[in-house]
């Protein structure tokens, strides 16, 4: 019996072998295409190029929701053609990233705006790495990646030769097809043609490499075409890169409208299309001029009265109306402000324990000096199914203690409702068995902190975090709380010491947390915690990435009311998206279950690739961007060992896991856990 297809990818993804094209010469061409840039003495490291870069955008068709996509307000009405320009200085350092400082901008687009700037990964392509633009697209150029494709050759003469690719098994918006101009004696590509879709826009690029040295690792010529389509909305967009221009300009230089510098800059003529859109602006303009320079003297006199300014259109639409879809930012050299958009649906989560809810993030940072600095990450949230709303503001200053960055932090929150079993015991103890006390919420507290954190690296590999820890946490229902003759709020402070160590670069990190609350009188909680972790998020070829964490926590000393409060294992309710929360926590875990045992030994793995199973789901399959396989463990006082196991996957609509929890064997529940992925990159 055949193993299925999926099976047998997932086992040569896991244990690549060596896989040979059609024929000794195509091996032969393919082996040199993927050693060029080992086999070469070449480096990007600092490498720096002036770049020339100009769009064209082109509305074919638009509608209304064309509103609502981030970054397309600007050209969502009026004009339907627009050019923009720019001109860059680009710097490579060693691990391939490049820095792209714009120097001059200049664009038909009203009030200089900038639209769809995700098309900036397109601009310089990775063709040799793994990936070609950033996080996405397997380069079939690399040798990690041959699982995935399919490779033909055609030879134009003894020394080039054509090389076809495609994928192998099934289109994937991570995976091309194209060609390409091969160099068969040294393995260098001298031009190549990528086609694919990713994040709802079918791309074309056609890169010219440079001719010898690092220079042939990058282009030195790249023209990309892209198709948009969302909703009925069509938008075209054709961009030229001209890389190594002769032309360098001083560090100074930011210069933004000015048609006639960028014209006496420009290295290359427009296309009669971009001529064109020129052309009918200038002609717009001169209408304009043409108008007031008729107009009579009378009108001139009631013009230059003062007009009524409609403030609804430049407050309510135009300010506010935008920046409900987009991010608000500004910055400059003493740093900057970011606000996420009010409306967006990346932010909009739903669970099958918590329900739906919705959170938004404020960022700002302050540059004091050239050795410190004030930062603000605040993140908001509000929870439906719970009807509460939730925050974390840290504020955090960074510095230089003995070359090395260190900081100190403030962090108030009220992001985690705590339950504790005790109240209820000492309530039985008391009054007897009442009906309905389980269900009158006297063991739910909202959990109000704040937190002040130093810290300082002792060396590259190890740091040690010191501070206090505020916690003041209020019964849910007061009321009830004081006919039963408790008190309705509890207190605690206590000093806190963390030591974090990463023996290696690259390697897991381990942690030691130790916090004792002081006590003090009967309102302040004495207790004694430790807690161990270690993590590893280990990022292996072909965007795979296993996630590896285990700790462990207990309780040396607590009063008798206590409440079982853990940092590294609790309940969150401002999660983070894909990357952040859906490894290393636990999704139908019954909240008061965090809270019920004085210590805790706890397991999570999970495993990321693209091309893992539903890619190989008809239709819908091509469009699946990475999946994931979870396993949680976790052993507490007073019951069996619970476990999860799930699967998830993210598209460019949204991402989805699929859970079910288990104690020892016995199933439990299921669940799901659904966020929005709509423009994540916009």
């Amino acid at each position: 019996m055949k193993a299925p297809l999926p099976i047998i990818l997932l086992i040569m993804l896991l244990f690549p072998g060596s896989i040979q094209a059609g024929s000794p010469d195509d091996s032969l061409v393919l082996a040199r295409v993927f050693s060029f840039k080992l086999d070469g003495s070449h480096t990007i490291d600092g490498f720096q190029s002036n770049v020339y870069i100009k769009h064209l955008y082109q509305t074919r068709r638009r509608n209304f929701t064309l509103w609502a996509v981030p970054s397309m307000y600007a050209i969502a009405r009026g004009q339907r053609e627009f050019v923009s320009e720019e001109y860059s200085r680009l710097t490579w350092d060693s691990t391939g990233y490049h820095n792209n400082i714009r120097q001059v901008y200049y664009t038909t687009i009203p009030h200089n705006r900038r639209t769809m700037p995700t098309l900036l990964e397109f601009i310089t392509p990775s063709i040799y790495d793994e990936t070609v633009y950033g996080d996405h697209i397997l380069s079939p150029f690399h040798r990690t990646n041959l699982p995935f494709y399919r490779y033909f050759t055609s030879w134009l003469n003894e020394r080039y030769a054509r090389l076809y690719f495609r994928p192998r098994y099934v289109s994937n918006t991570q995976l091309v097809h194209g060609q390409a101009t091969v160099d068969t004696q040294t393995g260098r590509i001298l031009e190549a043609e990528l086609n694919g879709e990713f994040d709802m826009m079918h791309f074309q690029t056609i890169t010219m490499q440079g001719e010898s040295g690092r220079r042939a690792l990058m282009p030195k010529f790249c023209r990309t075409n892209v198709d948009f389509h969302f909703l009925g909305n069509h938008i075209s967009s054709a961009f030229e890169a001209a890389y190594d221009c002769p032309l360098t300009l001083p560090d100074t230089v930011n210069i933004k409208g000015d048609r006639q510098f960028i014209d006496s800059i420009r290295p290359y003529s427009l296309s009669p299309d971009e001529q064109a859109v020129y052309a009918r602006r200038d002609s717009l303009q001169a209408q304009r001029h043409q108008s007031s320079d008729t107009i009579s003297a009378d009108t001139l006199m009631q013009q230059s009265r003062p007009r009524k300014r409609n403030y609804w259109k430049e407050i309510g639409w135009d300010m506010v109306g935008e920046n409900l879809i987009r991010s608000l930012r500004a910055s400059s050299e003493a740093g900057y402000v970011r606000l996420s958009p009010i409306i967006n649906p990346q932010y909009i989560s739903y669970s099958h324990r918590k329900g739906l809810s919705y959170r938004l993030k404020l960022g700002a940072r302050l540059n004091l000096s050239d050795q410190t600095s004030l930062g603000l990450n605040t993140r908001f949230g509000y929870n439906f199914k719970q009807r509460k709303f939730y925050f974390n503001l840290p504020l955090r200053f960074d510095y230089i203690y003995r070359d090395r960055e260190a900081y100190a932090e403030l962090e108030w929150a009220s992001s985690n409702r705590i339950s504790t079993s005790t109240v209820l015991d000492e309530i039985r103890e008391t009054h007897g068995d009442i009906a309905g006390l389980e269900n009158m919420e006297l063991d739910e507290f909202d959990d109000w902190n704040l937190r002040l954190t130093n810290t300082l690296p002792l060396n590259n590999r190890t740091a040690i975090e010191a501070g206090l820890v505020f916690h003041q946490r209020k019964a849910v229902n007061k009321e009830a709380t004081r006919q039963m003759g408790l008190p309705a709020e509890y207190r605690s402070l206590a000093p806190s010491v963390c030591l974090k160590v990463r023996p290696w670069i690259g390697g897991p990190l381990f942690t030691i947390d130790y916090e004792r609350g002081l006590g003090g009188n009967k309102d302040y909680l004495t207790y004694e915690r430790w807690e161990i972790d270690a993590s590893l998020k280990h990022r292996m070829h072909r965007l795979q990435t296993l996630n590896l964490r285990m700790g462990t926590g207990f309780y040396t000393k607590r009063d008798r009311k206590m409440f079982m409060d853990f940092s590294n294992f609790r309940d969150e309710n401002l999660p983070e998206g894909w990357d952040d929360d859906w490894s290393g926590n636990f999704q139908l875990l019954n909240s008061h279950m965090y809270n019920a045992s004085k210590y805790y030994i706890r397991g999570n793995v999970s495993f990321e690739s693209p091309l893992l199973g539903a890619s190989f789901v008809p239709l819908v399959g091509r469009y699946v961007e990475r999946e994931r396989i979870y396993l949680s463990t976790l052993g507490i006082a007073n019951t069996r060992l619970y476990s999860e196991l799930g699967y998830g996957f993210t598209c460019r609509y949204f991402s989805v896991g699929i859970f079910a929890s288990f104690l020892n064997t016995q199933f439990q529940e299921s669940g799901t856990k659904f966020t929005f992925e709509l423009f994540r990159r916009w």
